[in-house]
């Protein structure tokens, strides 16, 4: 049973954004750890209708940034909302216009491109922010302002869509676009000195793939057994949602691209699953690839999430912690499930990508709201960060900590901080944005990675509540 305040909770994180600003101190409880140097980006949509016609799906979402800046003796934090000419165009009509995942457009839109929200993530890369979207190309923000520079190609490097989910291996940074056309295919892209598109890989089916994940060596995809019907899609006969198909008897197509020959992947198919997220893949000897990730059964968990700016469903879809190897020279795929927790939002020390991890960062879906905590993949125990009540973590954010630690208050910013005096034993601080329901307001919890117990160590507190974001990044500030 939902009680009133927890589904008050969950009303309130969906809302509208309801003000935008600039770089503002914001106001700090606690101790925070001198290591914190750097800028926290988090995206995710924060306006659910126009006109007041709201939006049918999550997804559709108008997307925001929200920006954290520690260093130099000062903690800032931004909002706003990504201003697109879509969004621009639908303001001053005060209605809806476009195409989107969930939602037709109006007349001639019926036919065109759909809206790009740039709601999913962010990227910080070569002096920009990107805010990302699977299905068109990412949008530049100023990093100082956050305010739009426009749709970006990046000097013609990519197109025409560049997926929300980059992984890095090593020093390259890897992500992929689904390019449609008679034949779907599949782009692969490496960002190291350069950008360049490094293979393109047929599909055969118009599809849908929202993440992938890398080791040193691989990059492996999960390829599920979703059709797009892209002839009635193209025709204006429904949205894009309702034109994914999912099909089991297909199977899952696992997709592992060795990096030395991209254009050489070893291709098989397993039993039918849908993952949203990976948590993490590394190399074993014999040629085995260990892969952690997150499935579902089907594909019903995309109306589960669709609904959730609008109902608080009591049932969340069931997922699982799973870890897969992969015997290339057999073309077989074990599973263990290591923990049946419903959960989802993954997220482990950045250091740990590629290798084995000793710990993974997530929301536990089990109840509503969800709640934040470390899993243990070794020992399959879970602790939770106790936040209070009525409150809704987001997305964790893991940032390296190295050397000794200690903490500073922030006493300039706040004329009555509750003051942590105790020392950190610092491996890795965890942040996740927190809608705070008893306040009606978030902040950003900092968390001691090794002490989850504890609590956060500071709050960092916005004046106004944030909706609830989908992925972020940590930038470090040297």
């Amino acid at each position: 049973m939902i009680s009133a305040q927890q589904q008050s909770s969950w009303r309130g994180i969906f809302r509208d954004l309801p003000r935008e600003h600039g770089f503002e101190p914001l106001r700090v409880e606690g101790s925070l750890p001198v290591e914190l140097q750097g800028a926290l980006y988090r995206c995710g949509p924060a306006r659910f209708s126009v006109g007041g016609d709201a939006y049918p799906h999550w997804f559709d979402g108008d997307g925001a940034v929200t920006a954290v800046r520690f260093g130099a003796g000062r903690i800032e934090g931004a909002v706003r909302l990504i201003e697109t000419h879509w969004l621009r165009a639908e303001r001053a009509a005060n209605r809806r216009l476009y195409r989107g995942y969930s939602q037709t457009g109006r007349g001639w839109r019926r036919w065109y491109l759909p809206k790009n929200p740039a709601n999913t993530a962010i990227l910080p890369w070569n002096g920009e922010l990107l805010a990302l979207w699977e299905a068109g190309l990412p949008i530049a923000l100023d990093p100082s302002t956050l305010e739009v520079r426009g749709e970006t190609n990046l000097d013609g490097r990519i197109r025409p869509t560049f997926s929300a989910h980059p992984h890095r291996a090593g020093r390259t940074l890897f992500n992929f676009g689904i390019r449609p056309g008679p034949r779907f295919a599949l782009d692969l892209y490496a960002f190291d000195n350069d950008v360049r598109r490094i293979a393109s890989l047929p599909l055969p089916r118009p599809t849908t793939i929202h993440d992938f994940i890398a080791t040193p060596r691989h990059l492996i995809f999960f390829c599920p057994p979703i059709r797009l019907r892209l002839a009635r899609f193209l025709a204006g006969f429904g949205t894009y949602e309702s034109n994914l198909a999912w099909e089991p008897s297909h199977g899952t197509e696992v997709i592992v691209v060795p990096l030395a020959a991209p254009d050489k992947p070893i291709r098989f198919t397993v039993p039918p699953f849908f993952q949203w997220h990976f948590i993490n893949a590394w190399e074993e000897s014999g040629g085995v690839l260990v892969v952690d990730y997150v499935p579902y059964d089907d594909f019903e968990s995309n109306v589960w999430w669709g609904r959730l700016p609008f109902d608080m469903p009591a049932s969340p879809p069931k997922s699982r912690y799973s870890r897969a190897r992969i015997d290339l020279a057999a073309r077989r795929m074990d599973v263990e499930v290591l923990s049946d927790i419903s959960c989802e939002f993954p997220a482990i020390h950045p250091h740990d990508a590629g290798s084995m991890h000793h710990r993974t960062w997530m929301l536990s879906f089990e109840q509503l709201p969800p709640t934040l905590g470390c899993f243990d993949p070794s020992t399959k125990t879970w602790r939770t960060v106790p936040l209070g009540p009525e409150t809704v973590p987001s997305e964790p954010v893991v940032v390296p900590c190295s050397g000794a630690a200690g903490s500073q208050p922030a006493t300039r910013q706040a004329k009555s901080l509750s003051l942590h005096s105790k020392s950190l034993s610092l491996h890795e601080l965890v942040l996740s944005l927190v809608y705070d329901g008893t306040r009606d307001a978030s902040y950003v919890a900092v968390i001691d990675g090794a002490r989850p117990e504890d609590g956060p160590v500071a709050r960092l507190w916005f004046d106004h509540a944030i909706p609830f974001p989908f992925h972020g990044a940590w930038e470090v500030k040297s």
